[in-house]
């Protein structure tokens, strides 16, 4: 909190002595109907998130906060959540408050904001952004060759909502360092981090290679091992990361590999995020039944290769392996087939075919399709039908879900949406086929306002985003949500 007086103090010198150049963001949300576990149908939430920026040559200062209302108190929330400087000069960057930082792909340490989401858990039901960032400080120096990081901090833990105390949502201080090499087109890098909590204490180091071997052809790859602490049942060969990637491309043809093997190397509440290796779908069955990353114990593969057809045709191709063993090995398998291609100026299509194996969550030979048909309609008009059908076999019965989206637009400023879906999972539903029918309409009212008004029902489940997976739930009701920039 001191941290956070001392830099408004700054602040509002800064304004006093100088011309303001300030600019701001707004996101507010208003909810009216029902939600999972709620027995009455009028439901209403307000949530709202302001954001202010006030830059002067080379310093930025970023304030803001969040507040949630409901009928319930226990839920209800005015959080001051953001109040960070950045200073950037001649090759050096210095970040105070609030900042996002991310080691080594996420490997030590990834903080991160998913732009518009909104996160929402089961058991506090209190509705907050979803970013995870860290409280502190951190200084980075680059000059020619070289580059060196150092950051101290408490890192956020977004399971925990702002009605929860600091304590609890920043239980993890750490320090890191991070250095880097470059040298003849590669660069050597050495990072570490240490992590302090009620719990533990523990160090984690990580050195790194990566670089171009010729034009097309580059690669990246990493060693992290726990080197030191008090969780005694670790050594550095219990609690490891490894990760490679090689990317080539040459003319219409470009591929990537990546491998994994990750032990034991959740680090804390979970500040890192090491590469999952599964492919982001924006298909909604696909990414729903997407295989999220344990990095407990996991090992694994992804290739992807493209290839330009013509000049308006591409031709993707995915295949995903994750093996998890904890005392049975469950074999995750995911083979992605996607043709993007345009019929005439007016037209682009596209079709998608996925076979996948998830022993995790039981589903045998689950089996997906679908086709997104875009077409313009004279100048000012356009629509947009999507399908996706899916099936598999979960413990001997037949599950289907069935997606059908249409869209008409306006000048690329007003969406109107029909949204249907259609399940027998039980894992999601009591009856035989339950039907989620819903309708969106959004406005770009100028280049800083927009607004989308949601009124129907919307089925939830898993939502993965930037490579960050949560949980979305189910609502009925009339949604609003405004968004402004100043």
């Amino acid at each position: 909190m001191n941290m956070r007086l001392s830099l408004l103090a700054v602040l509002l010198l800064l304004v006093h002595y100088s011309k303001a150049q300030f600019s701001g963001t707004n996101l507010t949300e208003y909810q009216y109907g029902a939600l999972p576990t709620q027995t009455e149908d009028n439901f209403q939430s307000v949530y709202n998130k302001l954001m202010l920026n006030y830059t002067y040559k080379n310093l930025k200062v970023t304030a803001g906060g969040q507040m949630y209302y409901s009928p319930y108190e226990d839920r209800n929330y005015f959080h001051p959540s953001w109040l960070g400087l950045n200073y950037i000069q001649k090759g050096w960057d210095l970040k105070l408050g609030n900042f996002y930082e991310t080691l080594d792909r996420g490997i030590l340490l990834r903080s991160y904001e998913i732009p518009g989401a909104l996160l929402e858990d089961q058991g506090f039901r209190s509705k907050n952004y979803f970013y995870r960032d860290v409280e502190g400080a951190a200084i980075r120096y680059s000059k020619k060759n070289v580059t060196v990081k150092a950051l101290w901090g408490y890192s956020l833990n977004n399971l925990y909502p702002p009605t929860q105390a600091r304590d609890l949502r920043r239980s993890d201080e750490i320090v890191a360092f991070s250095f880097q090499y470059k040298i003849a087109k590669q660069a050597v890098g050495l990072s570490g981090l240490q992590l302090y909590n009620s719990v533990s204490e523990a160090s984690y180091a990580l050195g790194s290679l990566t670089g171009k071997l010729t034009n097309g052809l580059s690669y990246y790859s990493a060693y992290a091992a726990y080197v030191g602490g008090d969780i005694q049942e670790y050594s550095s060969n219990d609690s490891r990361a490894i990760y490679g990637s090689l990317n080539y491309s040459l003319g219409n043809f470009g591929m990537s590999l990546e491998y994994k093997d990750y032990k034991n190397f959740v680090i804390g509440s979970g500040i890192n995020e090491p590469p999952a290796l599964i492919k982001e779908h924006s298909y909604k069955v696909l990414n729903r039944s997407t295989h999220v990353l344990l990095p407990d114990n996991e090992k694994g593969f992804q290739a992807e290769a493209f290839y330009q057809l013509g000049l308006w045709t591409v031709l993707t191709f995915n295949y995903t392996m994750a093996d998890n063993d904890f005392g049975k090995k469950f074999s995750y398998r995911e083979y992605f087939l996607e043709l993007s291609t345009s019929i005439g100026q007016k037209t682009d299509l596209k079709l998608f075919s996925d076979f996948a194996q998830d022993p995790l969550k039981g589903d045998e030979n689950r089996i997906s399709t679908g086709f997104q048909l875009d077409q313009s309609i004279a100048k000012k008009y356009g629509t947009k039908l999507e399908g996706e059908y899916q099936t598999f076999q979960r413990f001997g019965e037949r599950v289907n879900n069935v997606v059908a989206i249409l869209t008409i637009r306006r000048l690329s400023k007003t969406y109107l949406s029909l949204i249907s879906e259609f399940s027998n999972d039980v894992f999601v539903t009591s009856q035989s086929n339950k039907a989620w029918l819903g309708a969106s309409i959004s406005h770009k009212i100028n280049s800083n306002n927009s607004v989308q008004i949601f009124a129907g029902e919307r089925r939830g489940g898993p939502a993965c985003s930037a490579g960050i997976c949560y949980e979305v739930l189910d609502f009925k009701g009339v949604e609003l949500r405004y968004q402004a920039r100043f």
